[in-house]
């Protein structure tokens, strides 16, 4: 009877997501291998077959070719016996049971995982564990990019994986529910790092002569159609615009859609603009000022100081400058004091600081700023612009 009803439970998993909305096909299929799971269920559980949950809706989507599940298994299976036990005839390792070859392949390290992906010739690997804790339930997923370990992406990974993917529920019941939203996050991921990569080769191929300038501009576009919100595309289509002057309006557009995507809990959009090297929130304000917009160049670097953790001196010390572009003195002392509470030694802020000093006829505390200058500058040019700035204002009288 339990079992029964087991049995009946998958099948309404099955139907639950079968039920969703389904998604564009398109021309190119990805090829995926879905790993036999690793089950840590109660010892009366008879809940399995969440592999063909995820199989049937991946199929189901037009978008992807699963691998049979047999063959995998069968594979799995004689990679385990032959790593652990130097068997390499499969009928030999007989004796041991399927859980206990799904629990040592789960404990492969994940290079070893890649490389069983590629072997496979799929685009992406899913090996996951569905876990019981009391009433509730925890599905763990890795999604893999068996391409991923021939990148230089690589040695940027540490977690080394397109996505690890956890969903909760508290009862059998809402199985169903969490299955669905995970195997709705595992197409967006594997359908963004395609694209991702998609953008790297256009990119790429520009730099090698084989496109236009108009050519990449235009496969970035028809990308950028298809998938309007990913970050990812609209940042590299940005890269691309700064390429070209006469583009300031587009690039504006797309850098200002590019921030608003950005999520500064995404080590994958962290990760991509080191990668790239390219600081979208230091060019974007650049256009700003470029095109004569002062006030926007500073809400941009107003921005990115409370959602990027990187390049915060740079970018006080810009806010330090268009304040006094902007006329705002105060504004811009307070902005370059905040660069000296991170790098104390850097000698423009220290100079500036002076300087506003001196234009407010505190000479004092000009000449106490100036002084401490001194020590900072780097260069004869700098030294000899500070010693001039203390003997001009040591000859005034009296001090303030």
């Amino acid at each position: 009877m339990l079992k029964k009803t087991y049995t009946s439970l998958i099948f309404t998993i099955t139907f639950f997501i079968f039920s969703a909305q389904t998604l564009p096909a398109q021309e190119q299929k990805y090829k995926v291998v879905i790993f036999p799971f690793v089950y840590n269920l109660g010892s009366e559980s008879q809940i399995a077959g969440v592999e063909r949950i995820i199989q049937s809706e991946l199929i189901r989507s037009g978008l992807f070719s699963v691998i049979d599940q047999k063959r995998t298994y069968h594979y799995v299976r004689k990679t385990v016996l032959h790593n652990f036990y130097k068997i390499d005839n499969v009928e030999k390792g007989s004796n041991f049971s399927n859980k206990d070859i799904i629990a040592l392949f789960f404990s492969f390290e994940w290079e070893k995982v890649v490389k069983m992906t590629k072997q496979l010739n799929a685009d992406f690997g899913i090996k996951g564990s569905l876990s019981q804790f009391g009433e509730g339930y925890r599905a763990d997923i890795e999604v893999i990019n068996a391409k991923e370990i021939e990148t230089v992406r690589l040695q940027e990974m540490k977690d080394k994986t397109v996505g690890a993917l956890v969903g909760e529920c508290e009862s059998a019941e809402k199985i169903p529910e969490m299955f669905e939203k995970l195997v709705q996050q595992i197409t967006r991921l594997c359908l963004s790092d395609k694209v991702m990569e998609t953008a790297e080769d256009i990119i790429e191929s520009y730099y090698q002569g084989k496109f236009t300038y108009q050519e990449t501009e235009n496969k970035l576009l028809e990308l950028v159609s298809d998938m309007p919100e990913e970050f990812v595309l609209q940042y590299t289509l940005f890269s691309h615009y700064l390429e070209n002057p006469e583009k300031i309006d587009r690039l504006i557009k797309t850098g200002e859609k590019a921030i608003h995507l950005f999520d500064s809990g995404n080590e994958e959009h962290i990760r991509y603009m080191s990668f790239l090297g390219l600081d979208l929130f230091h060019e974007l304000a650049n256009a700003y000022v470029i095109a004569g917009s002062f006030s926007k160049a500073i809400t941009v670097y107003n921005h990115a100081l409370t959602i990027y953790p990187m390049n915060h001196a740079k970018y006080f010390k810009q806010l330090g400058v268009l304040y006094l572009l902007e006329d705002k003195g105060e504004a811009s002392m307070d902005a370059f004091k905040k660069v000296l509470n991170i790098d104390p030694a850097d000698f423009e802020s220290n100079f500036t600081i002076a300087a506003l000093y001196e234009a407010k006829k505190n000479t004092a505390k000009a000449l106490e700023q100036y002084r401490n200058c001194v020590k900072y500058a780097t260069n004869p040019t700098d030294r000899s612009k500070v010693l001039e700035a203390i003997k001009k204002l040591e000859a005034k009288e009296p001090l303030r």
